[in-house]
């Protein structure tokens, strides 16, 4: 197969495109990445991921308040590379049940689209776009982070009555909320998001993150820690599943790396290292001239 994202025309003009490709290879799989597709009206366009996620709106849905944030890692990238993964798997088994060899077609702009449906329908046909709400949920209230006493963040997820009950009585000690009409229900929180988040703070900042998060777990109510990037190579999930390994790279032997995240006991994936400069050369051409 053969997998491009060069700049709108660069892979027509270097003969790569795919109906040029088929005509020399007509076993060979395309696979174009583009930024707003191979054809209408933006094909021409160039596109990075930043710029993609303005364009399909997910920024208008990220940051808190009138100010917009980049989503912290290159989503639109990463969307149309998971497309392009399961496209390219859909044109192997096309090839291998019926000889047919398909193109694949994946753009930046679409694999974002797809993954906005839920703020898209929402504000279709509910009447409302969600609006910015930080680390908050846009329509669940309480769902987001409060602060402990020994400086720690622990974001809680209260997810129907019967927990926000338990939140209110076993974890906050605070069974007079659940009789105030402004937080009855989680359209009342929701529209009243800042006085029951500072009644729920005010119980947290006197208690650490460890014994927020027992309680939470005692009572059944989802939450999870503030973790930074430097944590996450000593997260408990991650080294009791043994997802990291050793890197056999030349340029970096044994660094430590992520194991791929998909496994299955009869047949496990294992991550190879990255390629160097050419070293794949030799086998891509033994495959073209099959």
């Amino acid at each position: 197969m053969l997998v491009q994202n060069l700049g709108p025309g660069a892979a027509a003009r270097m003969g790569l495109d795919a109906a040029t490709v088929a005509r020399r290879y007509p076993r060979l799989i395309v696979c174009d990445i583009t930024g707003y597709g191979t054809t209408g009206p933006w094909c021409g366009r160039k596109a990075y991921d930043l710029l993609v996620q303005a364009e399909a709106g997910l920024l208008s849905v990220t940051g808190n308040g009138d100010q917009v944030a980049r989503t912290g890692i290159s989503i639109a990238d990463i969307a149309a590379g998971m497309f392009a993964y399961s496209g390219i798997l859909m044109a192997l088994l096309v090839r291998t049940t019926t000889g047919r060899v398909a193109p694949v077609s994946v753009s930046l702009f679409e694999a974002l689209a797809e993954w906005m449906g839920q703020p898209a329908y929402y504000a279709h046909y509910g009447g409302t776009p969600p609006l910015r709400t930080g680390a908050r949920h846009a329509t669940i209230a309480p769902y987001g982070p409060f602060t402990t006493g020994d400086g720690g963040t622990v974001l809680l997820a209260v997810q129907n009555e019967r927990e926000w009950q338990r939140l209110c009585g076993q974890v906050l000690g605070l069974p007079g909320l659940l009789t105030d009409s402004r937080f009855a229900t989680n359209s009342d929180r929701v529209a009243n998001r800042d006085l029951v988040e500072e009644e729920i703070q005010a119980a947290t900042a006197t208690m650490t993150a460890d014994e927020l998060a027992g309680r939470l777990e005692t009572a059944g109510i989802a939450y999870g820690h503030l973790t930074g990037v430097e944590s996450l190579w000593s997260h408990p999930v991650l080294l009791g599943r043994d997802r990291w390994g050793r890197s056999s790279h030349r340029a970096a032997p044994s660094e430590r790396c992520c194991r791929q995240r998909c496994s299955a006991e009869s047949s496990p994936c294992l991550a190879t290292s990255p390629p160097w400069r050419a070293q794949s050369r030799d086998l891509a051409r033994a495959g073209l001239q099959r």
